[in-house]
């Protein structure tokens, strides 16, 4: 099998792992982003209507998680191209210490909510993680998707995440609007 048709079999298969993983969800693109009253590690409040007006990239995501830990270093450099213009947060049902403990030790640039099962489970019945999403300045989702796909890297033959222009065009899009 040549490497397009192995590159193409991964691309369908990362997108169909991902539109069953948006179902696996009480929210869809399109949909109003839940209303939330929540913390961040440092003990702020943080809601929705404190987003009003911004575009916010939103990832969720726990200390176990593989996948999640295994973005972080590309959603860092997403973070870093796009802080002037996006708010960008991460959300977890662990509770604080325990993120407090993982951020100690690996680096993850968003601002982060903890102990959000309120919002993650009980309100978003989100079963899977990671998972990204965009909300645009009022509020609506206009991304929200699984974590990043894998591409193979030519030089060493690992699995890495793909860049960060992976988000561009999502990101440029709800700017745009």
């Amino acid at each position: 099998m040549t490497i397009s048709k192995k590159f193409i079999i991964v691309g369908l298969l990362y997108f169909t792992i991902s539109a069953y993983s948006q179902e696996r969800t009480n929210y869809n693109i399109g949909d109003k982003f839940p209303d939330f009253e929540l913390k961040t590690v440092d003990g702020k409040n943080i809601t929705l209507e404190l987003l009003k007006d911004k575009v916010v990239f939103i990832n969720f995501w726990f200390t176990a998680c593989v996948p999640c830990i295994e973005e972080m270093p590309t959603l860092n450099d997403l973070q870093e191209a796009y802080k002037d213009k996006v708010e960008f947060l991460s959300v977890t049902f662990d509770k604080v210490d325990k993120v407090q403990k993982f951020l100690s030790k690996r680096e993850f640039n968003f601002k982060h909510i903890v102990d959000a099962k309120s919002l993650l489970i009980d309100k978003m019945k989100n079963q899977e993680y990671p998972k990204n999403l965009i909300i645009d300045r009022n509020g609506i989702i206009t991304y929200f998707r699984g974590g990043l796909p894998f591409t193979k890297d030519k030089k060493t033959g690992k699995m890495v995440p793909f860049p960060y222009t992976f988000f561009k065009e999502p990101i440029e899009n709800a700017l745009a609007k």
